[in-house]
């Protein structure tokens, strides 16, 4: 089993510039005192995703390690395309801006922002609320693990779990087409080259991808058998999980070395 503080550390590691990135975004969209809505609605969102990427860091270490290197790495890597789209979105920002002084928009910049770069904004959005749901559901689910793992596993956690099975089954249907979307515009380049940006969509496809591996993989650690085996692994016990009061709740007791007599379901 990897060493928790390492796994920790790592994703800790890449929050810190991922949140530099998007708070330095809202800032110079800020300083844009008369922007379309659309970028106006582009502030809320990097705002939630600043607060889904500061959540992360709350994770305990042993939930990490529960979760395990592949759900840290790809928590990485999805972090790591928002703080790319980020960055390469404040760069196209600075020169759309460029006749303007004074965070007040010249007439030419704001046609360019409120109309030619629609395309760009719509891209970025996307991906934010992606990142965003994506990293929301990574603490999600650590925070069902610390539960089980606390000894507060009830009926209440159990539905919990097939709530947030729910949420994130729904939300790999969303990023399949979105990924979908994005690599049929890419084939239409491939045959047609166009006005649009193929880097961008590349990024978009990196960062689809990245969401959509990510998800599956969380999904994958959700069925309550699973979740309870590695609550109790990560105690080093032994003993029976079972579900609740007459086994129709959730409940697992203070165990010590493997995991044996789990049950599940009423009998």
């Amino acid at each position: 089993m990897a060493d928790p503080l390492s796994v920790a550390a790592s994703v800790i590691g890449i929050t810190v510039p991922a949140l530099h990135a998007t708070r330095l975004l809202l800032n110079d969209l800020q300083e844009l005192r008369d922007a379309p809505s659309t970028v106006q609605r582009l502030q809320e969102d990097l705002r939630t995703v600043d607060a889904a990427i500061t959540s992360l860091q709350a994770v305990d270490d042993t939930e990490w390690t529960v979760l395990g290197k592949e759900v840290a790495e790809n928590s990485k890597t999805t972090i790591g395309t928002c703080q790319t789209a980020c960055a390469s979105f404040r760069a196209d920002i600075q020169r759309w801006t460029r006749h303007s002084i004074g965070g007040k928009l010249s007439w030419q910049d704001r046609a360019s922002v409120g109309f030619f770069k629609q395309g760009p904004i719509k891209s970025l959005t996307e991906q934010l609320q992606s990142c965003k749901s994506t990293i929301n559901s990574v603490v999600g689910v650590a925070v069902l693990y610390a539960s089980i793992r606390n000894g507060h596993a009830t009926e209440e956690i159990r539905i919990a779990i097939s709530t947030r099975q729910t949420e994130i089954t729904e939300a790999i249907g969303t990023t399949k087409n979105r990924l979908q979307a994005v690599e049929d515009s890419m084939a239409k380049l491939e045959a047609d080259p166009s006005e649009q940006d193929q880097p961008s969509l590349e990024q978009e496809q990196k960062a689809f991808a990245a969401s959509l591996k990510l998800l599956q993989e969380l999904l994958a650690k959700l069925p309550a058998e699973t979740m309870a085996k590695a609550a109790a692994q990560s105690q080093g016990s032994v003993g029976t999980v079972t579900f609740g009061s007459q086994n129709s709740g959730f409940q697992a007791g203070v165990i010590n070395g493997g995991v044996s007599g789990i049950s599940f379901g009423k009998q």
